[in-house]
């Protein structure tokens, strides 16, 4: 059996039957909480780890440079949505899913930070080989305060028409006890952005006309279509993660503690382009 495969299936039986949604299945003991009280500004370190591989993925996996772009976070409260499941993707996440390119987006999340809807972002640089466990980090913290206890975030699989992968408002506190969690660690799903044709890896298809709703990738009864996999004795087709998210908690982040957030961040390498 796939290792990864085997995985997927312990912690499904761990935590419950994987949402509907695949926004985030968490791992093992996720979250890890803290005592450290959401009156405080911390921030938060980000690590993807890929998991999208011809291994895990086999069907027409792109023998050409297959990699990610660049990844963007947020923090933010509830009145703001980057991406949801049945959303209507905005241009910023339409040039992220189709291009790899994150300007527009951050533009958006820019004017979020002006309406008081969005605290801080961070960019994670791109991934130029999708190998197993390779991973993208962010060169800053991301911070959060009380207000702005949730997480959003997004990458271009790369070739690919307009799919991608992320989380949407992802909670890195516990209402409960009223703390910041010291670790979060899920994974995550393959999403098509809705507004491109192709059911396959190459690129520069006609536009979906009307545009359509954002939906993750499922697992149907054949394991023909991309993103999915079956046990090796062919017992159980599903769809698996594409890629672990870690959030680590920074409570003595210079950044989060002195000084505050900034807008959209410089990005440390350049996004890989639609070609």
């Amino acid at each position: 059996m796939n290792l990864l495969f085997s995985t997927i299936l312990i912690c499904s039986l761990l935590n419950g039957a994987l949402a509907d949604s695949f926004n985030f299945e968490h791992i093992g003991d996720s979250p890890e909480n803290s005592d450290v009280s959401t009156s405080e500004e911390v921030g938060y370190s980000i690590k993807f780890t890929n998991n999208w591989t011809q291994e895990n993925h086999p069907f027409r996996y792109p023998t050409f440079d297959p990699h990610w772009s660049r990844f963007v976070y947020a923090s933010h409260s509830s009145a703001y949505i980057m991406w949801q499941d049945g959303g209507t993707a905005t241009k910023g996440i339409e040039n992220v899913a189709e291009f790899g390119n994150i300007s527009a987006l951050q533009s958006e999340i820019e004017g979020q930070q002006t309406a008081g809807n969005v605290l801080d972002d961070v960019v994670g640089n791109g991934i130029g080989n999708a190998s197993q466990g390779a991973t993208s980090t962010t060169g800053d913290n991301l911070c959060v305060d009380a207000s702005h206890p949730y997480v959003s975030g997004i990458s271009m699989i790369a070739p690919s028409p307009d799919w991608f992968t992320g989380v949407y408002n992802l909670p890195l506190s516990d209402e409960s006890t009223m703390t910041w969690v010291r670790k979060i660690e899920v994974y995550v799903y393959a999403w098509d952005a809705g507004t491109e044709e192709g059911d396959d890896y190459r690129l520069n298809n006609a536009g979906t006309s009307p545009q359509g709703k954002i939906s993750a990738f499922t697992a149907g009864d054949t394991v023909d279509a991309v993103f999915v996999s079956v046990n090796e004795d062919g017992s159980d087709i599903r769809v698996l993660p594409v890629g672990v998210l870690t959030f680590e908690l920074q409570e003595s982040s210079a950044k989060c503690m002195t000084s505050e957030p900034s807008g959209p961040t410089a990005s440390p390498t350049m996004s890989p382009s639609k070609s």
